[in-house]
């Protein structure tokens, strides 16, 4: 029987792009898929084959913090509680005279997936794109217990909890218990990355269902073409969360100018590539470039260390620099210089000639690439999204 699901997501490429796949093959399958979601991607969306419900949110436009502190930390709970609002907002609108069978949501977005599914007695599947959370292991202890404290008393935190409990008072939730509210696992669980990725992840249970990368065409991204003078290719990029401008760029260019490495250095559409030359002919910078596309070609790859980023390159087979800015990347970084797939290097020190130096002893090491390709294949074995759909189908 086909159903009708919706799906509910914080306006980040690194959490909506692995959905699209997904959404791809539900729709592939037969269901109808609704989705609200930041103005600024309903055209992904949409491309995807859901029907996308559009909102006007903050967070696409927003400028990165340039330091993750205590100070950042505290408010972001009180951001995605706010954007879930507002996507709960639009999908109850839109929703209430069409209700979806099933609600996938974003770990992120449980004001909206997780209060609307309550309220109208739904089903509801949660979504990690990144390291899954269990009472084993968790960022949100991870992170400021080991890397950044946050002070429990901050303003910020006290607003969110005040915030929560007035929403759960508006649906008619007024009874629920905030602290179980918010430790509440669903009885099926996405994760975008495989079970050997997952730092303790051993200790999750069948109820968490590890996937892979779920890839997907990456058609809204700008096309490439492989060079052709037979060259290694490195790969650079900072995702599109995190940026620490034009210099680090224009540092990476002079480091490899001249040197017979094929060099793709991507922006993220915040850094202007004009802000970045004159480059060398051997150097490229782009908006955006799929990924995968370049990755399939790499000899190394230096990234801030997003999961998605990850992923991709593992499914690729390409070994990774990974150079964290934010908590959470530190966290991934550690992880897969654990797994030997990856060098960890110290932003402080992420000099165009130190990145160079490092590119190139990673590309030589033979055991990493044994254990890159080890990890590969794993990757590329998790189910991706099938996988994934098959298990949304089975919650249904």
């Amino acid at each position: 029987m086909k159903r009708h699901i919706a799906f509910f997501n914080v306006p980040g490429l690194g959490h909506l792009t692995p959905t699209l796949p997904v959404v791809e093959e539900l729709v592939r399958r037969g269901h109808r898929v609704s989705y609200p979601v930041a103005r600024q991607y309903a055209g992904l969306v949409a491309g995807a084959g859901a029907r996308a419900l559009p909102y006007t949110s903050p967070l696409p436009d927003e400028a990165p913090a340039p330091v993750v502190d205590g100070e950042v930390l505290a408010g972001v709970p009180l951001k995605y509680l706010r954007e879930g609002m507002l996507a709960l907002e639009c999908g109850e609108r839109a929703l209430a005279a069409d209700r979806p069978d099933l609600i996938v949501y974003d770990t992120t977005m449980f004001a909206a997936g997780r209060v609307l599914a309550r309220k109208w007695g739904l089903p509801a599947v949660r979504t990690f794109p990144t390291l899954a959370a269990n009472e084993h292991f968790s960022l949100d202890r991870v992170v400021p217990e080991e890397l950044v404290p946050v002070d429990p008393r901050h303003p910020a935190l006290a607003e969110f909890f005040t915030t929560l409990v007035g929403l759960f008072a508006r649906h008619g939730m007024a009874q629920v218990d905030v602290g179980r509210f918010l430790a509440e696992t669903e009885e099926t669980n996405i994760v975008f990355l495989p079970r050997e990725i997952q730092i303790k992840g051993e200790t999750f249970d069948d109820r968490f269902v590890f996937t892979g990368p779920c890839l997907g065409d990456r058609s809204f991204e700008t096309e490439w073409k492989v060079p052709d003078d037979g060259n290694p290719l490195v790969l650079i990029s900072l995702g599109t969360s995190v940026h620490t401008g034009p210099a680090f760029f224009r540092g990476c260019a002079r480091a490899f100018a001249g040197a017979p490495w094929n060099v793709v250095m991507t922006l993220g559409g915040r850094v202007d590539p004009a802000s970045v030359g004159p480059l060398p002919p051997n150097v490229t910078a782009h908006p955006w470039v799929p990924h995968p596309a370049v990755l399939r070609h790499a000899a190394a790859f230096v990234t801030q260390g997003g999961m998605g980023s990850a992923m991709e390159a593992l499914y690729c087979g390409t070994p990774m620099v990974v150079v964290p800015s934010t908590p959470e990347q530190e966290v991934n970084a550690r992880r897969l210089a654990e797994l030997g797939v990856a060098r960890r290097h110290a932003p402080a020190a992420a000099t165009g000639e130190a990145l160079r130096e490092a590119v190139l002893a990673l590309a030589a090491d033979p055991a990493t690439a044994a254990r890159v390709r080890r990890m590969s294949d794993v990757v590329r074995g998790a189910g991706g999204a099938a996988r994934a759909a098959d298990a949304v189908e089975a919650r249904l």
